[in-house]
């Protein structure tokens, strides 16, 4: 039986042009395209971006774990880096952690913006600012 907290992902699907910079000045552009797998129970979100001349792609699945009442997901990007990260959707604010990094954005109609910080092995340091907005 489908979690009806699958629907919380709803408002992601569709294409969003993608900006953003990173802490030592690089310009983020390019593209997240969110959608479902059939039967609506795992969320693709298709990555495209450009950091300078340097191509980044990532696949990501994400799913509802019922037993921790929480969003997972495993990516994958075109460099053999694997994640796997916890997301928390409340109201109009999105947390993503891992080991090593974590997002908190708020969600608009149209668009979603936010922060990344990674972990240095003792503290949390900014690492980039993105936006992501609708493409219509």
């Amino acid at each position: 039986m489908k979690n009806p907290k699958l629907n919380l992902l709803a408002p992601y699907i569709g294409t969003w042009n993608t900006e953003g910079k990173i802490v030592n000045g690089t310009e983020i552009i390019g593209t997240d395209v969110y959608e479902w797998l059939d039967g609506e129970f795992f969320l693709s979100h298709k990555v495209d971006i450009s950091l300078n001349n340097k191509k980044i792609k990532l696949l990501e699945i994400i799913y509802y774990d019922d037993l921790e009442d929480v969003f997972r997901s495993q990516s994958f990007d075109n460099n053999g880096n694997i994640s796997i990260s916890t997301i928390k959707i409340i109201d109009d604010i999105i947390l993503i952690f891992s080991d090593d990094e974590r997002f908190q954005g708020r969600f608009k109609s149209n668009s979603i913006e936010g922060s990344w910080e990674k972990h240095d092995g003792e503290n949390w340091l900014p690492w980039m600012d993105i936006k992501l907005a609708r493409k219509v």
